[in-house]
């Protein structure tokens, strides 16, 4: 992994929208949105139908987070 690479990734408040099959990093880890709604209806659809309890949501530096490979 390269430390050198600086992420550009900033939290997204819960009335932020969110599209269909976008990237997000929610806590941590890159999930597609199965959803089109806001960042709390994503909240809620990762923890109905995934079981995961997604506290932190941000938008994906998909160019960045390549560069770590």
């Amino acid at each position: 992994m390269n430390d050198n690479v600086k992420l550009n990734e900033r939290e997204l408040p819960n009335d932020d929208p969110v599209y269909i099959d976008y990237l997000y990093v929610c806590d941590g880890r890159v999930v597609r949105s199965d959803i089109q709604g806001t960042v709390d209806d994503l909240k809620r659809d990762l923890r109905d139908y995934y079981n995961f309890n997604a506290i932190v949501i941000t938008n994906c530096d998909i160019i960045g987070r390549q560069k770590f490979k």
